[in-house]
């Protein structure tokens, strides 16, 4: 999964300049998140300008927050596609990129990045009752999330998301920096007729703030069908506190061990745990910190692969199984120190 080095240069509006447009001809799934590791390694270069700064407003997180039942395993940044499948979520695919920054402009690193909203019929996939809203597109994720690696950098790609009574059509973000609580906001469609009326965008007071969450999409270049995209720097009032692990880095070698069908093996992790923080586990420990796929594991060499984050419930050494291997024959292990945000599920 090592991504070859392509000619990308991005402008003021992250428009892909070569003619390589990874992300806007048929990919398979392994292409796409190639593809997101080469565009994230562009939020670094010299040249991209910066908006100027307004620090972005706080909204309401609503009601349909996913629960942790709600979300497939497969967690990532692509709320269009499930694991391989060749049915793409109903809608018009658009792209949503930008940097999260301190109220100087530095990039923030460490910094949970979440998206969800409703799908192409209005409908969240929320639901107390099931694992998924069944009235929910079945082929939409609903929910995302991306860890932002020193260049601040996110990117997700979903689809314009849909219309429900009462509300304009709008994005849910969650921004969790390190040692800090989520901070939601939304993100707004620019000249859509609900904007002036709708009472969340209305709450907003600071005209300047209302118009910095509210976006303009454009089409996206050589893209068939249609795709529309938007850069959106998060502009955040607080100041992360970097959180140190007690047992410094966490770069683990997988040991190889049979798994559960005949002929078929897993990957044993053990790693040094403390009582109360949470682990996730990436295969790609050089973009590890662009975080778009937190690898699903057992806690059991036989166990079904069931969960994407596990809490120690006591220091001492935990077990985990992955069916992955690492991309360089290591792991990079992502931890959240007790008390702080760990995503959903």
């Amino acid at each position: 999964m090592t991504p070859k080095v392509l000619n990308l240069e991005y402008d003021h509006n992250w428009s892909m300049k070569n003619t390589t447009r990874p992300f806007h001809i048929p990919v398979d799934r392994r292409r796409f998140f190639r593809s997101m590791a080469i565009a994230s390694a562009g939020f670094t270069l010299s040249g991209y300008l910066a908006e100027a700064l307004t620090l972005t407003p706080q909204a309401t997180q609503g009601p349909y927050y996913p629960l942790a039942s709600n979300i497939p395993l497969d967690k990532d940044n692509d709320l269009v596609r499930l694991n391989d499948s060749l049915t793409l979520a109903s809608g018009l695919i658009t792209h949503v990129s930008g940097r999260v920054l301190d109220s100087g402009g530095n990039p923030i690193r460490g910094a949970l990045v979440e998206l969800w909203h409703a799908d192409n019929g209005g409908n969240y996939i929320y639901s107390t009752n099931s694992a998924k809203n069944p009235s929910a597109d079945r082929n939409f994720a609903g929910f995302g999330q991306y860890l932002t690696g020193k260049g601040g950098g996110y990117r997700f790609r979903t689809i314009k998301a849909g219309l429900y009574t009462g509300r304009t059509r709008h994005f849910h973000f969650g921004i969790t920096l390190p040692g800090r609580s989520r901070f939601t906001t939304q993100l707004f469609w620019a000249g859509e007729s609900g904007n002036a009326s709708d009472m969340v965008l209305s709450s907003i007071a600071d005209a300047t703030q209302r118009a910095s969450v509210t976006k303009a999409y454009t089409a996206v270049a050589g893209a068939s069908p249609v795709e529309v995209e938007t850069t959106w720097d998060i502009v955040m009032g607080q100041t992360p506190i970097d959180p140190t692990y007690p047992g410094a880095g966490l770069l683990l070698a997988g040991a190889v061990v049979p798994g559960p069908q005949s002929g078929t093996q897993r990957f044993r992790i053990t790693l040094p745990a403390y009582a109360g923080y949470t682990y996730e586990i990436y295969a790609n420990p050089t973009h590890a910190d662009l975080g778009w796929q937190a690898l699903p594991f057992s806690l059991s060499q036989m166990g079904a692969i069931d969960r994407n984050k596990q809490t120690a419930s006591a220091d001492g050494p935990l077990v985990l199984y992955v069916d992955q291997k690492a991309t360089k024959g290591f792991y990079s292990i992502s931890f959240r120190v007790p008390g702080a945000n760990t995503g959903t599920p």
